[in-house]
């Protein structure tokens, strides 16, 4: 028998029988052939709290509703186990990357996986995908129902603080049977993060830097993220955030007047903000007063995975802030390692000054240390 319930009404509903019709004779196969295997359910306990019982085993595919597609990847190494994901998340975070060159693949994933408005899910569809398990976020509950409903296995996955981060990145490996993988990928960051505590933990006050996030922009409107998120310097990890952070929330919207009082020591711009650019700041009528862009410290941010490959972060962040600490800290290496074990690629140095955006951080000071 199908695991999928059959209660969706109308035209779904009749559409939705005759799925779960071949469903039956797959999923009776598929048993069959778990139970040759000798594979036992596998329950997880999801970012609800919630215990999600995989009752065939470990998941071998997957829906997933987050824009994380790089995240999953650097854990399965292998486009198979994706049967849907956003094409937002195809469009503006792997489209015309390094990760994209190498696996172009991942760009051919179905994306019909929500509905005309792009918020609901579009439950037919993955219905016909007869998923193992679904990834979605937690905060969208009116999301997970209408699978739920239908006997989809959902994990619910959170989003705001580090330990969210590792919470969900070790929730993809518990669903599919790859923790020895994500200790592989942890022990990788865990050596970075212990390279740059070394140098950090030991700042004074007065070497800490005035930082801040810009996000986007809006005419006079700019929102900036807090100390909290993930991209936000080297924070959030055993205090290695040596960043004076103005806010502490998630984010804020403020207006220039208020970024002028602040008056960062540095500023960096989140890589999907791809019209606004170091300078766009250093030409700036009212902003170019600030002391960031008066020293020229305005930095565009590595196109990089905020979890898969947080190193180059904590890299990009702790050499730019105090470059004269970090003289001997090579950030093409930390890149060639981080692609070469998360997402097995050998980068090429155009790869490289692709994912540090040297072309938009080349005038911006001390940025030369990063260049080929």
């Amino acid at each position: 028998m199908s695991k999928y319930k059959l209660i969706l009404p109308s035209i779904v509903g009749i559409v939705a029988l005759s799925l779960v019709g071949c469903q039956s004779a797959d999923g009776d196969q598929k048993s069959k052939e778990s139970e040759s295997e000798g594979s036992a359910a596998v329950t997880i306990v999801d970012g609800r709290g919630k215990d999600v019982v995989l009752e065939d085993g470990y998941a071998k595919n997957f829906v997933l509703f987050p824009n994380e597609g790089t995240e999953v990847f650097s854990i399965t190494q292998s486009t198979e186990p994706f049967l849907g994901m956003r094409k937002s998340d195809q469009d503006s975070n792997i489209a015309g990357g390094v990760v994209a060159k190498y696996y172009p693949e991942l760009l051919e994933v179905n994306s019909n996986i929500v509905d005309a408005e792009g918020d609901m899910p579009n439950v037919e569809e993955v219905l016909t995908m007869a998923p193992d398990v679904v990834y979605q976020w937690k905060s969208r509950e009116a999301s997970i129902k209408p699978l739920e409903d239908v006997g989809i296995d959902v994990v619910a996955l959170n989003w705001g603080t580090y330990e969210d981060d590792i919470e969900r990145y070790t929730l993809y490996g518990e669903a599919l049977g790859m923790q020895d993988r994500v200790e592989t990928v942890f022990a990788h960051h865990d050596k970075t993060k212990q390279a740059v505590l070394k140098v950090t933990e030991n700042l004074t006050e007065e070497e800490q830097q005035n930082h801040v996030f810009v996000s986007h922009m809006n005419e006079n409107q700019i929102n900036v993220w807090g100390t909290e998120l993930p991209h936000t310097a080297v924070h959030k990890v055993e205090n290695v955030a040596y960043t004076k952070g103005n806010i502490t929330d998630t984010g804020a919207d403020i207006n220039a007047e208020t970024l002028l009082e602040w008056n960062p020591d540095m500023i960096v711009i989140g890589e999907w903000a791809s019209d606004i650019t170091p300078d766009f700041f250093y030409n700036h009528p009212v902003l170019k007063n600030l002391t960031a862009v008066k020293e020229k410290r305005v930095y565009k941010s590595p196109t990089a995975s905020l979890l898969d490959n947080p190193g180059i972060s904590w890299y990009f962040y702790a050499s730019l802030a105090n470059p004269d600490k970090f003289k001997d800290f090579d950030m093409r290496k930390q890149v060639r390692d981080d692609y070469k074990l998360l997402y097995n690629v050998d980068v090429t140095e155009e790869d490289i000054d692709k994912i540090l955006n040297v072309e938009e951080n080349k005038n911006s000071k001390y940025f030369e240390m990063f260049m080929q």
